[in-house]
């Protein structure tokens, strides 16, 4: 099947563990194939009818390592980065970008370049710009089509290493795992984030700190809600691609 996949941050209040670790299937306005995503942050600025996809250069938010500071990830100061929420407003602003991170051999080696990543967030359709419209950059989302609990893809799991022991069968989207609202296919509920006052209900919003996720600390699990050395997120290096192993545990599980 031919999908995207992501990582991300949803929270919603009837999961007790309000969605970390639990993969969601998304159906996005405007982006030709479906998203399976990962949650592996939580955060009180994300609610249940809202993903905050990560993306390059998709915004730091209030707690920004990627620019600006001796130790950041990145060289150079923030300007280029664009909104502190959205990030770059259109894809001719990720030529402003640095190409690297400061530990540049990772990258390098993978053919990645932070430039063509969020490049590719623009083609694909899972940002869009406020250029010439009335609110002004950074303030408008693609509307979520529809969302459902699903099957974390092994995939993903690899990547993460973070995966539930509650997980649906599938990979379909069933009305059982969707949370109330969707699907939303009429589009009778927009994304009017733009608009204030409105919030980010229905909306693929999007981030990029550099930072550590919530799902890679034990105290944000919920032991036997996890998979037996799937519990923590494996987080990375600053280069940004070398996995650091938590799965055996590391000074008192902190890595």
């Amino acid at each position: 099947e031919d999908v995207f996949f992501g990582v991300g941050t949803y929270g919603i209040d009837d999961d007790p563990q309000r969605g970390l670790g639990a993969c969601y299937r998304l159906r996005v306005e405007g982006v030709g194939k479906d998203i399976i995503a990962q949650s592996v942050n939580t955060g009180h600025d994300v609610a249940g009818m809202q993903f905050d996809l990560q993306v390059a250069a998709g915004g730091a938010g209030a707690f920004n390592t990627c620019a600006g500071g001796a130790g950041s990830m990145f060289p150079g100061g923030r300007s280029a980065w664009g909104c502190k929420y959205g990030g770059v407003d259109d894809e001719a602003s990720c030529a402003s970008l640095p190409e690297y991170p400061q530990d540049s051999a990772a990258m390098r080696s993978s053919g990645d370049t932070l430039r063509s990543l969020c490049e590719y967030s623009w083609k694909h359709g899972v940002r869009l710009s406020g250029s010439g419209l009335p609110a002004g950059p950074c303030k408008y989302n693609p509307t979520l089509l529809d969302v459902s609990r699903v099957k974390c893809p092994h995939q993903l799991v690899e990547l993460t290493q973070l995966q539930r022991t509650d997980e649906p069968a599938g990979f379909r989207a069933e009305s059982q795992h969707r949370p109330t609202g969707f699907p939303n296919f009429d589009m009778k509920n927009r994304c009017l984030a733009q608009e204030p006052g409105r919030g980010v209900e229905y909306c693929l919003t999007r981030m990029m700190d550099c930072r550590k996720p919530s799902g890679g600390f034990k105290d944000n699990v919920i032991p036997e809600l996890m998979v037996p050395g799937k519990r923590v997120a494996q987080t990375c290096t600053a280069d940004g691609y070398t996995r650091i192993d938590v799965s055996c545990g590391c000074n008192k599980c902190y890595c």
